[in-house]
């Protein structure tokens, strides 16, 4: 039988899950679960692709609930009235295998009034429902032990240390990127000016600048000068006055900068696969 659950926000050691429904089929399966892409925070996915993580149960951040099985009678209470405002996430195990998560944020649990339209139009006021998304924030196949999503941003908050796939700089990093002797900073911009997006750009230069040897390094540095001259300061350096500039450094930094083999067009990669 199919479950639908919900967590619940609540202090203590208690059991923080709720049974919501029982029968219904909330979620089906998409067929376009495989082949999946390893995360990347590189790749931006194409519509019909999804991310994946294989052995999940055996990562740190996975819910304990998914390393064991399943059982309907652990899940007694209901959900009550007065707890409805304190879901954090719902899942519904369907099919003895599969785990459907759909994060729960204002905007899908609301008050609304609407018409019915069944059976029998039906004008139902001032209504409070809970948003079902026609495609889940992630997906668990236990069998093969492989999380499916496709947003990080989306299922961070469901699987607390996940956003370590795509973290951000610290202050102390960011502030120590920034006095690089290859940046030059004018204009009074600083690490408090930087957002979160170049943030996380600059989490993935530092760990990629690391992996530079001396030649790489001059090679990567060179493409970005012939790229973006309006980056180049007097002392060779990369002037960033803004983060418009620094992202573009950051973009060269990852070899984002291409030209395509007709030669007419210089071009950013948005979004970037390894191939073996």
């Amino acid at each position: 039988m199919n479950h639908t659950i919900a967590k619940i926000r609540q202090r203590g050691l208690g059991f923080k899950y709720r049974k919501i429904l029982a029968g219904e089929t909330i979620y089906t399966l998409p067929d376009d679960l495989a082949p999946h892409m390893a995360y990347s925070p590189m790749h931006n996915l194409d519509e019909d692709c999804w991310f994946g993580i294989d052995g999940f149960s055996q990562k740190e951040y996975c819910l304990d609930i998914l390393r064991r099985v399943f059982i309907s009678a652990e899940y007694k209470a209901y959900l009550s009235r007065d707890e409805v405002d304190k879901i954090d996430f719902i899942f519904s195990y369907q099919d003895d295998n599969v785990f459907y998560f759909q994060n729960i944020t204002k905007s899908k649990l609301r008050y609304r009034s609407y018409i019915s339209l069944g059976d029998k139009f039906t004008f139902v006021p001032n209504s409070r429902d809970i948003s079902i998304n026609s495609i889940p924030d992630a997906i668990y196949i236990k069998d093969r032990d492989t999380l499916y999503f496709k947003k990080l941003s989306s299922i961070s908050s469901i699987f607390p240390g996940i956003d370590t796939l795509y973290r951000e700089a610290t202050q102390e990093e960011t502030v120590a990127f920034l006095e690089n002797e290859f940046i030059d900073v004018q204009d009074g911009f600083s690490a408090e000016h930087v957002k979160q997006a170049n943030r996380k750009r600059i989490a993935m230069a530092i760990d990629t600048i690391n992996r530079f040897d001396n030649d790489q390094k001059a090679a990567v540095f060179n493409c970005i000068r012939d790229y973006c001259p309006d980056l180049i300061a007097e002392n060779d350096s990369f002037k960033i006055s803004n983060e418009n500039e620094l992202k573009f450094l950051l973009y060269g930094i990852e070899q984002r900068f291409y030209t395509t083999p007709d030669g007419r067009e210089r071009r950013i990669a948005n979004s970037v696969i390894l191939m073996k």
